[in-house]
């Protein structure tokens, strides 16, 4: 795990993140923004967002572990997708400038853009891989230099297998986490016999966190696109894998991988296909399986880097059900596309 990532969790006693709207600091600096303004948190996984219903702007407060570098190279992805057509927050200047600053984290404005989360239907989720693809179009003709996240969804199994030990210290004390993580140490071996190496599948740059939300909705019945923060130049099958990922589990984690429809996968990679004006490669195809699977063992390699890691694993919705399927899908792996 990343050095910087590692600080991160740890934290500073003298000077800890801004993990919150109600931060003195950060009330200051909306103040400074839009005087007067109301506000309402967005929420967010790392970063805090916060809306500024009068001017119609989200400020963004990017975690320490954000580098400059990368915070400006996303707001050019943003207004490159802008040009092309695309619906985005678009990246704002205050006094001219494109970063601020609260408290040593990195600051950012961008137009707010109304939308909604799609209900999880067949319906909704054929729109999100027909935006995917759409996206997915766009991107491939983007060049910028995208310094790497520090955090992912990503990780070969070589990577999975140097992080297990860390998790499986940390829930030592735990029987029912130490259960889960030998269930991971048992899929790894697995995982690397299907694995595909991503130096012989397409790769550019992708959303790194397709969802429903992520690819929403708006009153008019258009696509927005939201949340980039985990972009990075990957292979694309990841992107589709990682939406079926979530698909499969479902938003109350209650889905299973023996009781999915996987019928329905195939319309789905078609929807995508179309948008992006692609097809799938055979090798891509061959990928599909395992790249699923490694998504619920990302989560659970990862636990050891977690302030709370036994909940992690015993957590029905990122632990327990997220790891039965992928071992499901080690044991299936023509499932998904038949």
């Amino acid at each position: 795990m990343n050095a910087r990532m590692r600080r991160w969790w740890q934290g500073d006693p003298a000077s800890p993140e801004v993990t919150s709207p109600d931060d003195p600091d950060l009330r200051r600096l909306l103040e400074r923004v839009a005087p007067g303004s109301e506000t309402s948190d967005l929420g967010g996984c790392f970063c805090v967002n916060v809306r500024l219903p009068e001017p119609g702007l989200v400020v963004r407060v990017q975690p320490r572990f954000v580098s400059r570098q990368r915070v400006l190279a996303l707001q050019d992805i943003r207004r490159q997708l802008a040009r092309r057509g695309l619906l985005v927050g678009t990246p704002r200047t205050w006094r001219g400038r494109p970063l601020l600053r609260c408290r040593g984290c990195l600051v950012e404005l961008e137009t707010y853009v109304p939308h909604a989360k799609p209900e999880a239907t067949c319906e909704s989720y054929t729109w999100m891989f027909r935006g995917m693809g759409r996206l997915h179009r766009e991107l491939a003709q983007i060049e910028v230099a995208l310094p790497r996240p520090v955090v992912s969804t990503y990780a070969p199994p070589g990577s999975l297998h140097r992080w297990l030990p860390a998790a499986e210290r940390a829930v030592a004390h735990d029987p029912v986490a130490t259960d889960m993580a030998a269930l991971v140490r048992r899929l790894l071996p697995v995982l690397r016999r299907r694995w595909v190496p991503a130096s012989v599948l397409p790769r550019h740059l992708i959303h790194g966190d397709v969802r429903l939300g992520n690819i929403g909705l708006t009153p008019e019945i258009e696509t927005p696109y939201l949340d980039f923060g985990f972009a990075a130049v990957r292979p694309r099958i990841h992107e589709l894998a990682y939406a079926l990922a979530w698909v499969i589990l479902r938003p109350d984690g209650s889905g299973t991988a023996d009781t999915f429809c996987w019928d329905k996968v195939p319309a789905l990679v078609e929807e995508y296909e179309d948008a992006a004006g692609t097809v799938l490669t055979p090798v891509e195809r061959k990928a599909l399986t395992p790249y699923i699977a490694a998504v619920p063992l990302y989560h659970a390699a990862t636990v050891g880097f977690h302030a709370d890691p036994v909940a992690q694993l015993r957590d029905d919705r990122d632990g327990n059900a997220f790891l039965r399927i992928s071992e499901w899908l080690l044991a299936n792996p023509a499932a998904p596309l038949g």
